[in-house]
């Protein structure tokens, strides 16, 4: 029999994990958490055709949420083109520390959401915040900082206003870089659109493959994944890294939006959620 006669199996996908937190304590009712359930509603089905396209990658998603309920949208992550975002409300406090011990009971493939270990990339978090922390944000920091997954992640947050505790969110990142302030209802709903397009983009290819620079902010464009080209972010060592740097280059000229040394300043000129 010649070897042409046999069906060769198609090469399986690896799985690229995004996890997102959110803060949905009382002062992110009203405008933010709106917004931000409309952002989250619209960037799906683009992440939804970046997975579909990506012949290294299948897309999962999951989103959790705490404040006065603390619950996972979905049991476990789904793939992007099966998620179905579910409105979030807000209210009560900001049980931040409890999150991050939750996401790191997941972050296992023993008995948490990486149960096929050797099939997936390391995961993207992103960290949504307009205030500081109600409870023990350290313990859940310990817990966090000894989970090999989590040390190996693309960590992004986003600080809703002014109130948002830019220092918990650094510590949150380890980098600097990935610490994003938003300043109104637009400028919210970009950020996550970018944020969440561009890492689902750079941390679902292979080592080889890199972001060319093509801009998301105003539509995304989920054929910038290339391989070979030279950009920004094709630079960086290491993905986090040129999530950063592709973010930046996406956000550089946003109205609303601070990054990095910037958005970590104690003072900013305006704010418009105050």
């Amino acid at each position: 029999m010649a070897l042409t006669d046999y069906e060769l199996a198609p090469t399986a996908r690896r799985v690229l994990n995004i996890f997102t937190l959110v803060d949905c304590s009382g002062s992110m009712a009203g405008e933010k958490i709106a917004a931000l359930n409309d952002a989250m509603r619209n960037v799906i089905p683009i992440v939804a055709e970046i997975s579909s396209n990506n012949p290294d990658a299948e897309i999962h998603m999951a989103a959790y949420c705490f404040g006065s309920e603390t619950k996972w949208i979905t049991q476990k992550p789904v793939e992007a083109s099966m998620f179905g975002w579910t409105d979030l409300d807000a209210n009560g406090w900001t049980p931040m520390g409890a999150a991050c011990e939750e996401l790191n009971n997941k972050l296992s493939h023993k008995h948490g959401f990486l149960n096929n270990a050797s099939g997936s990339y390391a995961p993207v978090i992103l960290l949504l915040s307009d205030g500081c922390p109600t409870d023990d944000f350290k313990k859940g920091m310990d817990a966090l900082n000894s989970n090999n997954w989590f040390k190996h992640s693309t960590r992004i947050a986003i600080a809703i206003g002014n109130d948002a505790d830019l220092g918990v969110l650094r510590t949150f990142t380890g980098n600097p870089e990935l610490v994003l302030r938003v300043h109104n209802i637009d400028a919210l709903k970009t950020a996550i659109k970018v944020v969440v397009v561009t890492s689902s983009m750079v941390c679902s290819q292979s080592s080889s493959a890199t972001i060319s620079a093509q801009p998301i902010s105003g539509g995304a464009n989920i054929s910038a994944v290339t391989t070979g080209t030279t950009s920004a972010a094709a630079v960086a060592v290491n993905k986090a890294d040129a999530t950063a740097a592709a973010i930046n280059e996406e956000l550089l000229a946003v109205d609303g939006i601070s990054m990095g040394e910037e958005a970590l300043m104690a003072e900013v000129d305006f704010d418009d959620f105050d």
